[in-house]
């Protein structure tokens, strides 16, 4: 079980220091007119998806849950079965990287089994875009922060386009590849209470951010999760992998440069960097050891990606403040 805990902390933007001067970034209008920061990367697609690995899962393992006779996870909350997109989308990157590494098909039966089901309970908005919408009680924080019921997430938005994007480049079905094409129709939604969204731009200063958030509720503040914007970035990085979509590049750069930027704003010199940037969400949320060290490997990440050593250098300064 502790193969895939493993993998998922591997898988898993410093306020104007010197590196970051050296970094290009510009400001773009979003379609709300407002200037956006957004980085000027060109990026390395050779190093294939960050959620896959050459880790051969035994079939037995029940990291993420257990698998019924059709093939698809049960992922359980206090005893009761619940859809749960980003779990379920490790476990079919878990899946997938099995069946490329051992070729038995059970591997592939099981992830597309599972993300079958993640569609039959999705929902599309007016614009085409589809969302993954989380409909059990959730109240992190010891009841600090509520976040009623249905509630999105950015980061399962983001992991589940890879998903698709993996699923297509393994089978070559266009099935997935037209789900990968509506699901990244969601990045350009603008926020809206009470209705899906996860992008939200954000004053810093003199400057426009992008943010997109892990936790999107009727009436939540928005909390600015580091991880969950990363991975959110990293579906954007896949899906311009596959189409080269200058959309998507726009939306790495954004994501890219937010996380950049803000890197002081979670940082906590000499111990584990905040879990989330927004004041009311550090005191939700503190500064989890077991986190800190899976931002520090995702940063590592999109230096590869991007080729910006602001990225290497910060996780380095992660890795010096706790280990």
């Amino acid at each position: 079980m502790a193969l895939l805990l493993v993998l998922a902390t591997l898988l898993g933007a410093c306020s104007q220091s010197a590196a970051v001067e050296n970094s290009p970034s510009a400001a773009v209008e979003n379609n709300s007119g407002s200037a956006v920061e957004v980085a000027d990367y060109k990026l390395d697609t050779s190093i294939g998806s960050p959620y896959l690995s050459t880790v051969v899962a035994p079939l037995s393992d029940k990291t993420w849950g257990e698998v019924d006779s059709n093939g698809v996870l049960q992922v359980k909350i206090r005893g009761e079965n619940v859809y749960h997109p980003v779990n379920s989308a490790w476990f079919i990157s878990q899946m997938i990287s099995s069946y490329r590494g051992s070729k038995d098909p059970e591997y592939l039966r099981r992830a597309e089994a599972t993300t079958r089901y993640l569609i039959l309970h999705s929902v599309r908005d007016e614009s085409g875009a589809t969302w993954f919408p989380y409909t059990f009680k959730h109240a992190p924080g010891k009841g600090k922060l509520d976040m009623g019921r249905p509630w999105y997430s950015g980061m399962a938005q983001g992991m589940m386009l890879s998903t698709f994007i993996n699923l297509y480049e393994t089978t070559g079905d266009i099935y997935w590849k037209n789900h990968a094409d509506r699901v990244f129709l969601s990045f350009k939604v603008e926020k809206q209470n009470g209705q899906p969204w996860f992008r939200e731009v954000e004053k810093n200063g003199d400057k426009n951010y992008a943010w997109f958030e892990e936790y999107v509720g009727k009436d939540v503040p928005s909390s600015h999760v580091v991880n969950g914007h990363i991975y959110a970035v990293y579906g954007a990085y896949d899906y311009y992998r596959l189409t080269k979509s200058e959309d998507a590049l726009l939306m790495f750069n954004e994501g890219a440069a937010t996380i950049r930027d803000h890197f002081e704003d979670y940082r906590r010199p000499g111990g584990p960097s905040w879990y989330a940037v927004a004041p009311f969400a550090k005191d939700v949320w503190k500064y989890p050891a077991s986190y800190h060290k899976g931002v520090a490997n995702q940063l590592t990440m999109l230096g590869r990606m991007s080729g910006d050593e602001t990225f290497t250098q910060q996780a380095e300064l992660l890795r010096s403040d706790h280990s």
